[in-house]
């Protein structure tokens, strides 16, 4: 990945959800589909409830907890909406920090083997070889698995077509 593609996180690197911790939920995997979510006009409905409920609400028979559950409900979306943003980049930045930090150290893991390798055949010192074995075969890994799914697939085409399945009927 070349230096352009990557800048510096200029965020403030904090989402406070601490003033409404006790009112945050985890739903359940595959919850959150169930849940209902607003409409559009909802903005509308609760400022005609703001100019409404003072007069006619105890005339329309509302308990006054309902409303105030409303209230509160509305304010824990203000508070919850008002974090968002910097929390989803912070998440997003975080993803993308650890993806280039793996890379990094996959890059300075791999160089490490080589030069191990180099030096053990330029300097004829073949016991380097076992005291960083694990490193060499970790910068082989996907290497060797490869070259071992290659054969695999080799010996699989060179089988005759049918092999294993009973009489053709022509």
């Amino acid at each position: 990945m070349s230096e352009n593609a990557i800048g510096k996180y200029t965020g403030t690197g904090i989402a406070n959800a601490m003033p409404f911790k006790h009112k945050l939920v985890d739903v359940q995997q595959g919850g959150l589909g169930r849940l209902k979510r607003s409409k559009p006009g909802c903005a509308g409905v609760l400022a005609d409830l703001a100019k409404s409920m003072p007069e006619h609400g105890q005339e329309a028979r509302i308990h006054p907890d309902c409303y105030a559950e409303i209230v509160e409900t509305v304010q824990t979306l203000e508070e919850i909406r008002a974090q968002r943003p910097e929390a989803d980049k912070l998440a997003e930045v975080l993803r993308e920090s650890e993806a280039y930090y793996e890379d990094k150290l996959e890059g300075l893991l791999s160089r490490l083997a080589k030069t191990v390798l180099d030096t053990a055949k330029d300097e004829n010192k073949p016991a380097l070889l076992a005291t960083f074995e694990s490193a060499i075969q970790y910068r082989t890994l996907y290497a060797d698995k490869g070259v071992a799914t290659r054969r695999k697939n080799q010996q699989n085409a060179g089988a005759p077509a049918g092999e294993g399945e009973g009489p053709s009927e022509g």
